[in-house]
Parts: C-alpha cells; sequence; structure tokens
C-alpha cells in the first residue's frame, strides 16, 4: 500500500501545483469542456457541475461543487471542493477544505486545510490524506495513511484495513474504529514545521514546475508525432540514444568552436549553438512524457491522453531534482536520453526521405 499511496501522492502534488494557477487564467468566466472520450475538464470562480461525467473530471478553481457522478476518475484542486456525487475510481484533491459526501470506488488522496469525509460515503479503496484537520465519519473498506494536525471521527466512521497515523491530536477511542493494525506516531506543531526552513523553496519548485508544464503541453499539443517518436525512441533505444545524446554535447560545441574561427563558418557555428540550446531546452520533455505514461499505466491500469502522462512525469521529475546529488545526476541522464533521440529521430527522417 505505501508504494502506491506514494505514487498517489506524486499525482496530488501536480494538482496543488498546477490546477490553481491554470484556473486562474480563466477564472472570470466558468469553463467545462468535454471530450470524445467523454472526459471533461475546466475550471473558474464558482463552478457547479450536475450532470454526469462518463470519463474523467479535472477541475481547478475557487470554489467547486460536483452534484453529479463522475465514472472515472475525479482530480481538482481550489479553494474549496464538494464532491456530492459518487465516483466511480480515484478522488485525487487539493485545497482549502474538501468535503466527500458521495462513494469513492477507488482511492481517495486529498490534502488540504480541512477534510470532510461524509456518514454518508463509502471509500472502497485506500485512503491517504494530508491535512490540518481531518473528519472522518464515513466508511473506508481498505488501508489508511492520514496525517494531520487533528483527527476527528464521527459514530459511523470505520476503516477495515491498517491505519498509519500522524496527528498532534486524535481520538483516544480510534483503535476501536479500526480493523487492522493501527500504527500512530504523535506529532507536535513545532515538529511539522522545524524543516521548513530546509530543503527546496516551494516557490522556486512551483515555477520550475510550470515552466516545464507549459513547455510540455505547448510541444505535445502544437507537435504531437514528433513528441511521440522521440519518447518511442527513449522507450527503445535507451542506451543508443544516451550514448548519441553523450556525444552531441561533446562534438556540436567542439564543431561551433571551430566553425566560429574560420572566415565562412561564424554563421554556421551561430546555428548550431542555436539548435543545441534549442534541443536541450525539449530534451527532457519526451524523457518525461514516457516516465509518466508508465507510471500512471501501472497505477491506474488503464490508458490516459498524452497531456496527463506528461503532467505526471514533470511533477515525478520535479520532485526528483530536489534530490541532493542524485537529483542532478537523473537530470543529466535525462537530457541525454531526450538529446540522443532527437538526433536519432531527426536521422531517420533524413534517411527515409533520401
Amino acid at each position: 500500500m505505501e508504494k502506491k499511496l506514494s505514487s498517489l501522492l506524486v499525482l496530488f502534488i501536480i494538482l496543488f501545483a498546477v490546477l490553481p494557477f491554470s484556473a486562474g487564467a480563466i477564472n472570470e468566466e466558468n469553463s467545462l469542456i468535454h471530450t470524445s472520450s467523454g472526459n471533461a475538464f475546466g475550471g473558474g470562480d464558482n463552478l457547479r457541475i450536475d450532470q454526469d461525467i462518463q470519463g474523467d473530471l479535472v477541475l481547478g478553481g475557487s470554489s467547486l461543487e460536483i452534484n453529479g457522478n463522475v465514472m472515472d476518475d475525479f482530480i481538482g484542486a481550489g479553494g474549496e471542493l464538494i464532491v456530492n456525487g459518487d465516483v466511480s475510481g480515484n478522488i485525487m484533491a487539493a485545497g482549502g477544505i474538501i468535503r466527500v459526501n458521495g462513494d469513492v470506488g477507488g482511492d481517495l488522496v486529498v490534502a488540504g486545510g480541512q477534510i470532510f469525509l461524509s456518514q454518508d460515503s463509502t471509500v472502497e479503496g485506500d485512503i491517504l490524506l494530508a491535512g490540518g484537520e481531518a473528519t472522518l465519519n464515513g466508511v473506508v473498506n481498505g488501508d489508511g495513511s492520514v496525517s494531520a494536525g487533528t483527527l476527528r471521527t464521527g459514530e459511523n466512521f470505520e476503516l477495515k484495513g491498517d491505519l498509519e497515523l500522524e496527528a498532534e491530536n486524535y481520538p483516544s477511542d480510534l483503535e476501536d474504529d479500526v480493523g487492522g493494525n493501527l500504527n500512530i506516531t504523535t506529532t507536535r506543531a513545532q515538529d511539522q514545521y522545524a524543516g521548513a526552513s530546509e530543503g527546496f523553496s516551494i516557490f522556486s519548485f512551483i515555477l520550475g514546475l510550470l515552466a516545464a508544464l507549459a513547455l510540455g503541453f505547448i510541444l505535445i499539443y502544437t507537435f504531437p508525432v514528433f513528441v511521440t517518436g522521440l519518447a518511442e525512441v527513449v522507450r527503445f533505444s535507451t542506451l543508443k540514444a544516451g550514448l548519441v545524446g553523450f556525444l552531441l554535447l561533446i562534438f556540436v560545441p567542439v564543431l561551433s568552436v571551430i566553425l566560429l574561427i574560420t572566415v565562412f563558418g561564424w554563421s554556421l557555428s551561430i546555428l548550431l549553438i542555436l539548435l543545441l540550446a534549442l534541443a536541450l531546452l525539449i530534451a527532457t520533455v519526451p524523457v518525461k512524457l514516457l516516465a509518466g505514461a508508465v507510471i500512471y499505466n501501472k497505477i491506474f491500469k488503464k490508458e490516459a491522453s498524452k497531456m496527463i502522462y506528461y503532467l505526471v512525469g514533470a511533477v515525478i521529475f520535479a520532485i526528483v531534482y530536489e534530490i541532493p546529488y542524485l537529483g542532478w545526476l537523473i537530470q543529466f541522464i535525462a537530457l541525454l536520453l531526450g538529446l540522443g533521440a532527437i538526433g536519432i529521430w531527426f536521422a531517420g527522417k533524413a534517411k527515409s526521405e533520401s
């Protein structure tokens, strides 16, 4: 369960970092877009969804209320989220106040200031909650992992699996409501913020992630065949792509310097440097796309759009990049793989057209 919930927590970070910003771009008017596959995407200041959604529902905004049923996953972030309808898949949400009043067919992954699980709600899978206050009064058929300042439970609360809890305050009779093993770590308020000054800056992390997402979305939307082709090269020719990327990273700058000192080669030298800079800028996009697809498919056992895959991959890489030493190494390897894939892809195109 721990690995599964950790992976789902990564998806939550996507919501927390991305959706509030993307919603802000359209908050002057509520918007909901339906795709041919049954998925729906939307956002706004006060968005209310009364109809059923046949696929996934992805929302961002100040106030979100879902009254219809969602036949697949619900992903949302905003100031206040109220889920009154049933969600057949997973719920992944982040916000100030989050209320789940309907049934959840999969896992419930939530982070927020206040989290509520209604007495009328049943979660068929696991729960992963992180927040200031969590109030649980429904039934959870799976395991639980809860990190909160205060945990409150109602008369109808029941968790049939194991529960791992980190909290400052929690009910003294909690063990009576847990069917499996109960593991409690008591925290203090100062302990939760002792390391706040250490690690990476949340602000710079979000800015970097948003920049990576913007670049990736533009490329995938504008050149889907190109980006997908690069990802396939990385998947099936990983070692070759890494080697070609390493050679290009060394050979192109050296060749540019040589051309720069010649009489007629300076313009070609500048062109090569610009092309290398552009290639390095987009090199990690196909790697993140591939990684996101592999991880998403393993977790949810289903297909999704390239945009969703890239969301997953981009946020995972953004987090890994913050790990000292290892993050730099992973970034360098991803850069080499992507750069090599670009070289191999263009070489293949040139060969097929000759």
